[in-house]
């Protein structure tokens, strides 16, 4: 059996639809860009929350984080501290270069990039295992502030 044999029961499409062609798909749907200005103190604060508490973070370890964010920038996403340190969580040298590196940027990343790298840092490094050890807000947040400042417990 020939390949022309196999088409030879095939019948040409209807005339009318050389005329009249089918419409073109419809156009993929346009991505929604984020918004590259950080945002106000209230709204990042309620972003954080929602972030923590969707990445399973505990009620009172989204609560020491919150503490953390507002005593260290305030809720300000992008601001720049005293001694050169960078953002919500005020990254300083080794852990800031790495931040922008996990982000790619050398500028101010968004707030979602950088709760992300902190839950990195968190989760992947076992000098943070006092903050995970904690049983209270403020157990927690004595733990961020020592481990986050000094980088062990």
């Amino acid at each position: 059996m020939s390949a022309c044999t196999a088409l030879e029961g095939l019948e040409p499409p209807p005339l009318e639809t050389a005329f009249h062609p089918l419409p073109p798909p419809a156009e993929p749907p346009v991505p929604i860009p984020q918004s590259r200005t950080p945002p106000a103190p209230g709204s990042a604060r309620a972003e954080i929350a929602t972030w923590l508490s969707a990445n399973g973070y505990r009620d009172f370890q989204v609560a020491a984080l919150m503490q953390l964010a507002d005593t260290e920038s305030g809720f300000r996403p992008c601001v720049i501290g005293p001694g050169g340190y960078h953002y919500l969580y005020q990254w300083g040298g080794t852990r800031l270069r790495q931040l922008r590196e996990y982000a790619q940027t050398s500028g101010c990343p968004q707030l979602k990039t950088q709760l992300a790298f902190a839950d990195r840092e968190l989760r992947s490094e076992s000098s943070f295992s006092c903050f995970w050890g904690a049983t209270s807000t403020p157990a927690a947040y004595v733990a961020l502030r020592r481990i986050f400042g000094h980088g062990s417990c």
